[in-house]
């Protein structure tokens, strides 16, 4: 059974989003959903779909699909990927009881800091989740760490937090502003 939530209308593009729950344990590996999801996007079975990684920070990309970009995603329960017509980072982060003050302090900008004085958890796994997408969709990974950059002062991309579940953020950069669409892959158990 499928559910649809469109989220947002605005953009001339689209992004769709598909998630489902996660089990690392049931012997579904995150490029067979990868595989489910890129042809619940495209309408149609891929049976060529071979994941590469550029040369240069290892971002994967599938090499039939040259023109289909993705970001996979997962945390606590729950597997997502966004899947478009351009580059796009996506990440998911479950709210957890941590040491938040500590951890900002060691990887975020100080600008992140300040801006974090206050605040409670999920504005601070709101700020991991856009830094998170942000490394994901250029595609440089941690190769320069998180501090080098603020989400909080605004990244050169689009940058917007996609409501998903309680206890839960979720944040999407793309290099526009598209319109998103939520949709739940079959359970797979």
């Amino acid at each position: 059974m499928e559910e649809r939530d469109f989220l947002y209308g605005r953009g001339e593009r689209e992004i769709r989003i598909y998630y489902c729950k996660w089990d690392s344990g049931n012997g579904i590996a995150s490029h067979d959903l990868l595989k489910h999801a890129v042809e619940v996007y495209l309408s149609e079975d891929q049976a060529l779909f071979t994941v590469c990684s550029d040369g240069d920070y290892g971002k994967p990309y599938v090499k039939e699909l040259p023109d289909v970009h993705f970001s996979i995603t997962h945390s606590g329960g729950y597997w997502a990927c966004a899947v478009g017509d351009c580059e796009v980072g996506l990440d998911l982060q479950e709210v957890r009881d941590r040491e938040t003050d500590k951890i900002a302090q060691r990887f975020f900008h100080p600008s992140e800091i300040d801006w974090l004085q206050d605040k409670d958890a999920e504005e601070f796994f709101l700020i991991w989740a856009m830094k998170e997408s942000y490394i994901k969709y250029t595609g440089k990974g941690l190769t320069e760490g998180l501090d080098y950059f603020s989400v909080v002062d605004g990244v050169p991309a689009f940058q917007q937090e996609v409501l998903f579940r309680e206890g839960y953020c979720m944040a999407l950069t793309s290099a526009y502003e598209p319109a998103v669409c939520l949709e739940q892959l079959p359970d797979f158990n």
